[in-house]
């Protein structure tokens, strides 16, 4: 009775245990199990149609290909099977779904017979033009900003340069209404696309996908653009490095912008004014006009550096700023661009195939 009692209770242990170490083992490499993994059989593809490229969707080490769900981000199409090929020459990102788990973006490039792709990832610039007088802007904001989070993230990169109107914007600085004029803004919200070509953000999401799908295939990035910031918190300053690389001989300009998130000022949104929260918000520009500054001609495969110094603003939050990179082509359009954080931050040269 006793023994049959104490083996009874030894056994409970050991299972307590055994179901102990495999909760914590399990635990300890949940990610492992979780993440889903899209890799490409080629990073390249000729735009025939013909050509095509074969993705295959793993998780925890399974192959779950079958049973995925892999997406093109640029217009939001699911892939019938596994395969993809175009007759557009551009880049291309898709990421895969399994489950409620998503896989990190997987770019690739169209090669066209005429136009050799770029071996730098292609990044795309989008400049908002708002006010906080503006009833219409939140809702424009809001849109951008759900179509870039859904389909851009990472890709496109946004600015909100504020004007004065009908009233004083307390976030208002003088570039702004330098570009506005520039661009001839006649409405707001309104958002200007690599400083090439203005969108409306009370278009319709196809002809906003459009616009920004045009900017990914038709015009390639002929440089690479990377950067870093040094910062002194005891002096409240920044020492922003930042390097371009042509591949192809060329004349570039360089522009740089602090940004900032996080800044809460009243808004009118739909007639109703409110309190709210300004992101992306352009405070300063670092360059020596909104034109940029020359950078000459770049030989090809050469690299050309630039150091800027700022001191922030006492009302500047440095731990929601960051330092924006912009290197336009010779028709004064941003070619590629780079981010990165105020304190201590770093981008490096991206490359389609990493």
């Amino acid at each position: 009775m006793y023994i049959n009692i104490y083996k009874i209770t030894l056994l409970v242990c050991i299972c307590g245990i055994g179901i102990f170490w495999i909760s914590c083992s399990g635990n300890s490499d949940e990610s492992e199990q979780t993440e889903v993994i899209l890799s490409v059989s080629k990073n390249t593809l000729i735009a025939d149609g013909k050509d095509a490229i074969t993705f295959t969707v793993m998780q925890a080490g399974v192959d779950v290909t079958a049973d995925a769900t892999i997406r093109s981000i640029m217009d939001s199409q699911t892939l019938d099977g596994n395969t993809f090929s175009t007759s557009k020459a551009g880049t291309y990102a898709f990421e895969a779904s399994y489950g409620k788990y998503v896989s990190k973006l997987i770019t690739v490039v169209a090669k066209s017979t005429s136009v050799a792709p770029s071996r730098f990832v292609r990044r795309i610039c989008a400049m908002e033009f708002t006010g906080t007088w503006c009833a219409m802007c939140p809702a424009g904001m809001t849109r951008l900003n759900y179509l870039i989070s859904s389909d851009y993230e990472g890709i496109v990169y946004l600015m909100s340069f504020h004007v004065n109107g009908t009233s004083a914007d307390p976030m208002a600085i003088e570039q702004s209404s330098i570009l506005s004029k520039k661009f001839a803004i006649s409405g707001y919200p309104s958002c200007v696309v690599d400083m090439r070509k203005e969108m409306g953000l009370s278009e319709n999401y196809t002809v906003m996908r459009t616009i920004f799908n045009e900017s990914l295939e038709k015009y390639v990035s002929h440089c690479g653009v990377a950067i870093s910031s040094l910062y002194n918190e005891a002096g409240s300053e920044a020492k922003v490095t930042v390097r371009v690389t042509s591949e192809k001989t060329s004349d570039y300009r360089l522009i740089v912008y602090a940004v900032e998130n996080g800044l809460k000022y009243e808004q009118n949104d739909g007639g109703n004014y409110r309190d709210y929260t300004h992101n992306h918000v352009v405070r300063k520009l670092l360059s020596v006009s909104v034109d940029g500054d020359k950078l000459g001609q770049i030989p090809e495969d050469k690299e050309i550096t630039q150091e800027y110094a700022v001191t922030l603003d006492n009302t500047w939050k440095a731990e929601n700023l960051s330092f924006y990179a912009l290197v336009t082509d010779e028709n004064g359009y941003v070619n590629n661009l780079a981010v990165c954080e105020a304190i201590n931050g770093n981008a490096d040269y991206e490359y389609v195939n990493d």
